[in-house]
Order: structure tokens, then C-alpha cells, then sequence
């Protein structure tokens, strides 16, 4: 499923807005995507359970944890040139791929927004 993201932030990214570094701009959008969703999955379990509101260093060490992970596993290795090379979609399908793509991000970057208001919900009403 990542390896599929990672493709289609790669074409956004060379043919949408042509980039002079599309790898390291791709594992920065990806790492940032999925950082938003662990942050907004954790928080709300932390909220939930121990009415605990996460602060946003930690948000950000989980941030960088998650680049530094998928720049060794996609920059260091090479995958992401191969991942380029091997074209991969879901279901073999390339107009479902970007659009489970562009709701990925859609979701993930829309809990910017309404991600600290449901948090003060949960923590104001325990």
C-alpha cells in the first residue's frame, strides 16, 4: 500500500509540479501524510484512554522518526527508483489507484483541521 503511494506522490510530483528532487520531496509528503495519520490515531486513543493530550514535540519526534525511517528504506536502498520502475497500483488499476491515493491525502491532511477540534471535545467532556 505505501509502495503504491510513494509511486503516485513520485508521478504528482514530476509531472503535476515538476520537482529537481522528486525521491527526497516524495519520502517528505509521504512522511508527513503518514505522521498526520499516526499523530490523529494516537492522540485520539490517548484522549480516550487516559485523558491525555499529546504535545506536539512528541507529534514532531514522531514525524521525524517516520522520515528518517522511509528515507533509509526508500531513498538508501534504492526501492524508490525501483518502485518507479515497477509501476505498482491497486488492483491493477490505475484511476482507482489515484483516487484511494488522493483520499488518502484528503483525509490525512483534513485532520489538520478538524483533528484539534474533536480532540478538545473528547478531553472538555471527561
Amino acid at each position: 500500500m505505501i509502495n503504491v503511494f510513494y509511486y503516485y506522490y513520485y508521478l504528482f510530483y514530476t509531472k503535476v509540479i515538476p520537482d529537481n528532487q522528486p525521491h527526497l520531496t516524495v519520502i517528505f509528503t509521504l512522511s508527513f501524510s503518514l505522521s498526520i495519520l499516526i499523530n490523529g490515531l494516537t492522540s485520539v486513543i490517548f484522549a480516550y484512554m487516559v485523558n491525555y493530550n499529546m504535545s506536539n514535540y512528541i507529534m514532531a519526534g514522531i514525524f521525524v522518526a517516520i522520515m528518517i525511517v522511509n528515507y533509509l528504506v526508500f531513498y538508501k536502498t534504492g526501492k524508490g527508483k525501483r518502485l518507479v520502475e515497477e509501476r505498482p497500483k491497486f488492483f491493477n488499476n490505475h484511476r482507482l489507484s489515484i483516487f484511494i491515493t488522493l483520499m488518502f491525502f484528503l483525509i490525512t491532511t483534513s485532520f489538520l483541521f478538524w483533528g484539534p477540534i474533536y480532540l478538545k471535545n473528547i478531553l472538555n467532556a471527561r
